[in-house]
């Protein structure tokens, strides 16, 4: 397994990790302290910023070659599927209420911090599980 895998690994487990807990704990919260108050579960979402250290915790790969045409090829195409998740999230997120409520609706701007984070979250973790595919999951490099 090189470097990209352990960093595409960290980043799976470290958002995968902040995500179930910040639903463990939203849905603890609603039955204890009512909706409002409950999202102050989001906040486990921080975890998944431990998977930024991954670079520094995961050294670059002894020899000639780290990184050839292939490995570029992968993280190209991950870093398109990333992008495009968070776009098409970006798109549905503003479309849904649109739909729902209407044109003459409104929506509080406490709202847009939690879009930008779901939209950067989710690319950060397709980039990730994209790279992990196109490697195989875990099979070793040869």
């Amino acid at each position: 397994m090189n470097r990209v895998q352990k960093i595409a690994w960290s980043f799976v487990v470290t958002i995968s990790v902040a995500f179930l807990l910040s639903c463990i704990a939203i849905a603890i919260l609603y039955f204890k302290v009512g909706m409002p108050r409950a999202l102050a579960g989001l906040g486990f979402l921080g975890i998944a910023g431990l998977g930024g250290f991954s670079p520094l915790i995961f050294h670059t790969d002894k020899g000639k070659v780290t990184l050839d045409e292939r490995d570029r090829l992968i993280n190209r195409r991950a870093a398109l599927a990333g992008f495009g998740t968070s776009y098409l999230l970006v798109g549905l997120v503003c479309m849904i209420p649109f739909f729902i409520l209407g044109p003459k609706a409104s929506i509080s701007v406490i709202w847009l911090p939690n879009i930008f984070g779901g939209a950067g979250l989710s690319m950060f973790f397709v980039h990730s599980v994209a790279i992990l595919v196109q490697y195989g999951w875990g099979r070793k490099k040869t």
